[in-house]
Formats: structure tokens, sequence, C-alpha cells
């Protein structure tokens, strides 16, 4: 199998007008695809030096006004991205110049705030308001009291990125394909934000019990001689591991930490009083030993772990070297590409012809097989299938290891899936498993390195099977290096890419543990690379191998900060040790009533002050002291200007949500029906393609549709029954 490193969207030419982080991260994204991207810059907008690697292989030019613009430039791009204000001059000057194109050949991707569609579709693009009206504040793990937190890690706008790259990929598939035309996207910050935090919105609120350091005893941060441990034993097997390893068998046979080892369906107050105090049983052990001793203890005994490291750490870890995550070039380090993409050979004799006369959805008619565990595989897994991807979910005799959870991870990252059960490890299986492989145009796994080659699903053995697959590798390291053989999870991958000690501030460092950002990130570039790989595979009949890892996820998140760092040694600080905010005017503040977000670019706290003052007819001169006697919405109406942006900082414990439950998200969340929770609300159409809305089915159960692809595959009733019966497949009934 010949491979070779390729840009796929070498013909495509990009017209970027956005202003914001989250348009600079969607082209950054094409341009390392391959398109040529003309990033144009109004001469009144100053441009933002934090934004210069997101710009990265770009042209610049500068315009004073669109009018000016000349109509050969636009006559030439295939995609039009801005983040002009809904109804504002620019967003009709621009609207009047595409009209006038008279052309159907151009798509354009509008990101806002929030849904055009919305009430709250002229809202600025500011990260911390949109965080703060979801809620998402309020249930971040932090230190001080319990108070809304401010997030470091700009997850609104890295998940809008990579979903507006992710949608105008899949139209440009759908348009290649289809006499029906996707010319219009609308992607917003909130759905970024509900990439990540699509599933705590469920009735028992599981989030709310996060503590700084996690909350499961062996998926938690701990205190050493020197610094920081991060452990992450997501099952009992890793557990039972970590707990000889630090000399504590004992608690592996203490009835009263037996839901911990044996968890099969918790109660919620009394899991956490145990949590708690087997945490602080193992915090005393953990303490009388350095890094470097307890690494060396938990390497020798497989046990998920990796020293908490700091941002000159991270840029020099080993694996983040190997990976040229971070690399240097004229003695300047730079930060690398975080997905790569390689394309097989072409191959003449295995052509599809994928035309559709009308679609529901994007992707309609692509197949995926899915050997996936977790969060960052099945989150790739549920874009594909919320796209239209007939996504087929294969699972091992137990089921996957989420599955029994008993807060909604699986329920919310497999829905719209099809679901089998296949033992692998047999002949029969294993050739199943090999039959599939031929019939779909996607592989997606992110098993642990050599566990694909053992079922026969290896890349070589893939090209063989299908060798116009589009083959998806999700790793925790990537595919070699120091690290490749130890078992890797977010938690990891947070501590090793400095996002938690980013977090942590001065203090300890935060581990953002039901969040999951490597995982989330991670699944959201594997499948803005998966449809990249379709594209290639529609427009060169060309397979493509996509390898992304959780590394690469933290390192996308955290390349803002690593930057300022490399530049200038300049490590962020949070403005109180409560974690409210990182100055005085981009904060949370407490009122009579709840809370508030205060947030402006260019004001001073003393020009805050003036206003306030002059405002309220007062003399204050402490912002924390006013806010807290008087209730929110009047501070909103008398103080909200241009200048300065307030909101309500939602409280989801209070308010059950209400904001996911309002035309504000437009469709973004949809409600399922969960037997062990009262609902979950979930985060879908994160885009909009000007499409009908497509409803979204359950879960699959384990095993649910083995016979319709077995049957597919040419199976009869009788063998099938045969592999039930020499438990070759498996089902939940």
């Amino acid at each position: 199998m010949n491979t070779s490193f390729t840009k796929l969207l070498n013909e495509i030419k990009i017209l970027d007008f956005t202003n914001h982080y989250s348009g600079d991260i969607t082209s950054m994204f094409l341009s390392d695809f391959g398109a040529e991207v003309i990033k144009l810059v109004n001469k009144n907008t100053s441009i933002n030096d934090e934004n210069a690697f997101w710009n990265r292989n770009k042209e610049f030019l500068l315009y004073s006004d669109l009018d000016d613009l000349d109509n050969s430039i636009f006559n030439l791009c295939t995609i039009i991205i801005h983040d002009f204000q809904i109804d504002s001059p620019e967003f009709k000057k621009l609207n009047q110049k595409i009209s006038d194109l008279n052309t159907n050949d151009i798509i354009i991707c509008h990101i806002s705030a929030f849904p055009t569609k919305s009430r709250l579709k002229n809202e600025l693009m500011i990260d911390e308001l949109v965080i703060a009206r979801a809620g998402e504040m309020r249930i971040l793990p932090g230190h001080g009291k319990a108070s809304p937190k401010y997030l470091m890690h700009p997850i609104t706008s890295v998940g809008c990125g990579i979903n507006s790259a992710t949608a105008i990929v899949s139209a440009m598939i759908s348009n290649s394909i289809s006499k029906k035309q996707i010319n219009n996207i609308n992607s917003t910050l909130i759905g970024g934000l509900l990439l990540y935090a699509s599933n705590p919105y469920q009735g028992d609120k599981w989030r709310d019990f996060a503590k700084p350091y996690g909350g499961v005893p062996f998926y938690s941060s701990y205190e050493c001689q020197d610094g920081f441990i991060q452990l992450a034993c997501i099952h009992s097997g890793f557990s039972e591991k970590a707990a000889i390893a630090i000399d504590m068998p004992e608690i592996l046979f203490d009835p009263e930490f037996e839901s911990i080892f044996r968890p099969t369906g918790r109660d919620r107050d009394n899991f956490i009083n145990v949590a708690t105090k087997l945490y602080n049983l193992i915090a005393v052990t953990m303490k009388t030993k350095t890094c470097e001793e307890w690494s060396q203890i938990f390497e020798d005994a497989d046990v998920p772990y990796n020293k908490i490291n700091n941002l000159e750490e991270a840029i020099n870890d080993p694996q983040i070297i190997h990976n040229k995550l971070v690399f240097e070039e004229n003695n300047i380090k730079q930060i690398g590409e975080f997905i790569s993409i390689q394309s097989t050979e072409a191959n003449e004799n295995s052509y599809n012809n994928f035309y559709r006369e009308s679609f529901s959805l994007p992707l309609e008619g692509f197949r995926s097989l899915e050997i996936t565990n977790v969060i960052a595989g099945p989150v790739a897994g549920r874009i594909l299938s919320n796209l239209g991807v007939e996504v087929i979910k294969m699972e091992p005799p137990s089921g996957e290891i989420s599955r029994p959870l008993g807060v909604g991870y699986f329920q919310n990252l497999n829905r719209n899936k099809k679901g089998i059960s296949i033992n692998t490890k047999t002949v029969e299986g294993k050739k199943i498993a090999q039959d599939l492989i031929k019939e779909v145009d996607i592989f997606l796994e992110n098993m642990r390195p050599g566990a694909a080659e053992r079922v026969g699903l290896g890349q070589k053995d893939l090209y063989k099977l299908n060798p116009c697959i589009t083959q998806t590798h999700i790793s925790a390291y990537g595919h070699d290096g120091p690290y490749v053989n130890r078992p890797g999870l977010d938690p990891i991958a947070q501590s090793i890419t400095g996002l938690q000690t980013v977090q942590g501030g001065e203090g300890p460092p935060v581990f953002l543990g039901m969040l999951a950002p490597t995982d989330f990130t991670a699944g959201g570039m594997a499948a803005l690379g998966t449809i990249a790989g379709l594209y290639n595979r529609v427009k060169n009949n060309t397979g493509s191998i996509i390898n992304t890892n959780l590394l690469s996820g933290g390192m996308l998140l955290n390349a803002r900060r690593i930057k300022d760092y490399i530049d200038r040694k300049y490590i962020p600080k949070f403005v109180n040790e409560h974690q409210n905010g990182i100055s005085d005017i981009n904060r949370a503040y407490e009122t009579k009533d709840g809370w508030i977000y205060v947030y402006s670019k260019n004001l001073s706290k003393q020009n805050l002050l003036e206003i306030i003052n002059e405002k309220f007819n007062t003399k204050i001169s402490d912002l924390e002291s006013f806010f807290i006697t008087y209730n929110s919405l009047i501070c909103i109406k008398k103080i909200n200007s241009t200048d300065i942006f307030i909101c309500p900082v939602t409280n989801p414990r209070e308010d059950e949500y209400d904001f996911l439950k309002n035309p504000i998200t437009w469709d973004l969340v949809t409600e399922l029906e969960h037997p062990s929770l009262i609902s979950l609300e979930m985060g879908h159409n994160l885009y909009d393609f000007g499409l009908e809305e497509i409803p979204i089915s359950d879960y699959p159960d384990l095993g649910e549709h083995n016979n319709l692809y077995l049957y597919n595959l040419g199976y009869t009733s009788d063998q099938i029954n045969l592999l039930y019966k020499d438990k070759i497949i498996f089902t939940e009934s």
C-alpha cells in the first residue's frame, strides 16, 4: 500500500472575512487541508496578534469598504466565511455582492454567537457571555467558594471552528453528488460549546459533584512531594492495579468501597461521600513519594498516569515533540498541525457513483463501521451520524466499556447509530467484520495500538479489503513515539498538554473531568478529517488514512496560551481566589439575586466605575460591593451598552436548564428518555444547513441490528441462529 501526505482541497479558494477567533480556526483547518485562503481585513479593524498562529499559510488582503472590493475576487472563490452581525451594513453589502454574482456555486458559512433564527441572533461574538448564558460556568470545578468559574480554554471558539469546517466540507461533498445544493450554513459559538457540553443537561446532574481534583478516586489528580500526578483508571481493572501499586490492596475488599470498584447503579449522595473518603485516604499515601518515584511505580504496573505539566514542561514533552505538535523553525518554536491525512493509491476498479437526486442530510448514502469506546471515538461517530452517515457501531460481547456508566455518556454519544455485537477473537467473527468493511465507506476506531491488527482490521488489511475506504484512527498519543504503548485517556492528555495547570491558575491544577476537553476536541477533529477523506473519495476515487489524537486536542485548546508563553513567558491569572474571571471587566459578579457576567474589551475598571456612578447617582469605588446590592436585571438594563456587555450567569441547578428549552437555542437540543435518569437533553444540530430537521433516534441495544446486517451479507436465518448459539454474535434480547 503506497500512501502520500496530501492536500485534499488544493483546488478550493476561500474568502475569510471573519474577525473572531472561531473563524480563524475554521479557515486554518481548511488551509491545512490544502485550500487557498484569502483573509480579508478591514483597514479600520486592528489585526489581532493573538490569532497570528491560526492565520498561518493565509494570504492577507486589506480593504476599506466591501463595496470597493472587485467582483473578480468573488468570482474565483468557492467558499465565503464571515461573522458579520446579522442585518448589519456589512452583512447586507456582502449578501448584495453574492447576489450580484448570480451563481449557485458558492457556499457561505455565517458564524454567529447564537443561531440567526433565535431571539439572541444579534448578540456579539463574545465567548465568555455564551458560556455564562449556557450555565457552563456554574458547573465547572475550581478553587474558592461555589461560584461561576472562568474557563481558561476557548472551547466555544475551538468547537465552533471544528463545527464550521466540518459543515463546509460536508456541504462540498453534498453539492458534488446532488442536484439539490447547500449554499448557506449557520455555525455558532453556542454550537461550539455544545460539541463539548452536550451531556450535562440531565435529570440527576452528576456534573455538580466534581471537585478541582476530580471526583472518582482513581480518576483524579493527587499532590506528591514535588508536584502533582494525574490518574485515569477508567475501569475497575485499572483501579485494582492502582490500589496494589500504591500498596493499599485492602481497599479492594472493603465493603465500604465496593461502589468504587464494582459500580452497579450508584446512589449519588452515598457515592460522593464514599468517593471523597477514599480520595482522602489515597491522598495521604500519594504525598509520601516524588512524582518521579510514583511515575516509575505506575509505569511498571500499567496504570494510566502522568505528571501534571506546566507550560514549559508541556512544550518540551517528548511525545509532544515527537508528534511535531511543537517544533522549531528558524530558531522559533512553532505549533504543528492537528490532523494528519494521507491518500492511498487511486483505484480505478472500485469506482462508486454517489450521485443522489435528493437528500435530507448532507452525507446521506455513506456508511461507516465504528469500533470505538468511551468518548473521542463515539463523538466522531455521533457527528457523522447526525450528518446522515449510516453508522454501524460494532461492540464486543460484553458491550462497550461505557455502557454501564450511569451518567448518560453512552446514550448521548451513540444515539442515531445501528448496533452489532461480534466476537472478533473468533475466526468467524473476524470474517464478519472484514466482510462489513467491504460494504462501508468509512472505518472509525480508537483502540489501543495493535488491537485493530489483531482482529484483521489494521491499515494494510483495510486497504486490501476496501482500497478506497476512509480509515480514521484516533489514539491517545499518536501511532508511534515514547508513550505509544501506555494506556491513555483524556485526563492524561489534559495533564501532558498543560491544560490543568493553566485552569488551576496560581493554585493547584484543576481537572476538567466531565468536560473531557481533549476527548471531545479529538472526536470533533476525527470527524472533520473523516469528512475531508470522504471528499477525497468522491472527487478522486481515492482512499484516505486519517490520524489524530488526544494530545492534538489538548494542544489545539491550549495553543493560544502556549503561544503567549513561548513569545513572552506570559501565563494568564485569575482576578481572585474564586476564579470568577481574569480582570475586573472580564468576570462574574454576584448580585442580590444571582450572578451576572461583565465584559468589556476597551474599558478599564475605572471607566466602569464612572459609568455606574453616573447611571446610579452613586460614588462607589468597589464593584463587588456595588453589584451585591442590586438585582441582576437592573444591572443589565442600566449598565449594558456598546462598550460594556452584561448578561445573566445561568445556574442550571436552579434554572433546570431552561436556557436549553427555549427558542434561544433554536433546535440545537433534543430530549431523550433514559431508564435511570429523568431525561437527557443533548446537543445535536450544531450547525444549520437550511434543511428540514430530522428526528434523532435512540442509542442501540447491544447487538440490536445483528440480523439486519448479516442478512445484507447473505446469511440465512439458520446460519444467524447458529452464530448466536456458537457465541459469535450477541444481543441483549
